[in-house]
């Protein structure tokens, strides 16, 4: 046989042999026939038939903000969206800066806070939450 055929030859048998393994891995495994988009889990076991579980209420731990005029319109203002936690967790910020965030949380996100309450929020901010006022 020439050298060519030889090739030809080894070729085809490999593209045989492949059909084979994937015929067999298609085959192969069983597969039970369940609704489309359903996952299974194993049933958890049961150390005793009189068991009680419950889950307690994960803790908050709301952040303490500085005392001060403004603090409660802070809090029942900006609560309805966010934690307080977004305040203290914010680099000291300048009044500028602030004004333009409250500003934005009105205007852009829609949060009810009236114009003098918000005045407010920025005074409060500006009191104790900017880089000259935030206590370390």
């Amino acid at each position: 046989m020439s050298r060519n055929k030889w090739q030809v030859l080894t070729i085809l048998s490999l593209i045989f042999l492949a059909a084979l393994g994937l015929r067999a891995d298609f085959r192969a495994g069983f597969y039970a026939p369940v609704e489309q988009g359903a996952m299974r889990q194993m049933q958890p076991e049961v150390s005793s038939t009189d068991a009680n579980y419950g889950a307690g209420q994960f803790p908050q731990l709301e952040p303490e903000l500085a005392a001060g005029d403004g603090k409660e319109t802070l809090e029942r203002n900006c609560s309805l969206c966010h934690s307080p936690r977004y305040v203290t967790m914010q680099p000291p910020l300048p009044a500028e800066t602030w004004a333009a965030e409250v500003d934005k949380m009105r205007k852009v996100l829609g949060a009810a806070i009236p114009e003098d309450e918000a005045k407010k929020i920025v005074d409060y901010l500006s009191a104790h939450y900017t880089p000259e006022t935030r206590k370390r």
